[in-house]
């Protein structure tokens, strides 16, 4: 669910946040040492975020936040700001060596991993784990 939280919009959170559920406690959070990444930079989305990558700017960047159920991407383009909400059922994650991306629900946000590659890849490996540690509490039927 994409949802556009530009300043003075029109906010309707309930449905979203009851999808990718409530945030952690405080404990929760000091041990996991943090739910929130560092910023990452848009490379390519299919999105309908107006984004383009011949206008880039610095100020085209995403923020992933770690919640119960999934996660919540922070996204800025330019001078608006979206949130997408995944579940973790939905959420795929691709890793190379240049790129990090996010797919869901038919979409994906794709990020380059240049800079600051050693913090993005501690917090890619939190929100592997989060994810299978949510997704084991289910069991699923193998088909033999």
């Amino acid at each position: 669910m994409l949802l556009e939280t530009t300043y003075g919009k029109p906010k309707n959170y309930q449905k979203g946040k009851s999808l990718v559920g409530r945030p952690f406690s405080i404990f929760k959070i000091f041990k996991m040492r943090g739910s929130s990444s560092p910023r990452f930079f848009i490379e390519s989305t299919n999105l309908a975020v107006d984004y383009h990558k011949e206008l880039q700017s610095d100020l085209d960047a995403a923020m992933i936040e770690i919640r119960r159920n999934g996660i919540i991407v922070h996204i800025n383009v330019k001078l608006q700001i979206f949130e997408w909400m995944i579940p973790y059922y939905q959420l795929v994650l691709y890793k190379t060596n240049e790129y990090f991306s996010i797919h869901a629900h038919g979409r994906f946000l794709q990020f380059t991993l240049d800079k600051s590659h050693i913090e993005h890849l501690k917090f890619i490996n939190k929100l592997v784990f989060e994810k299978e540690s949510h997704m084991s509490q289910y069991h699923f039927i193998d088909g033999r």
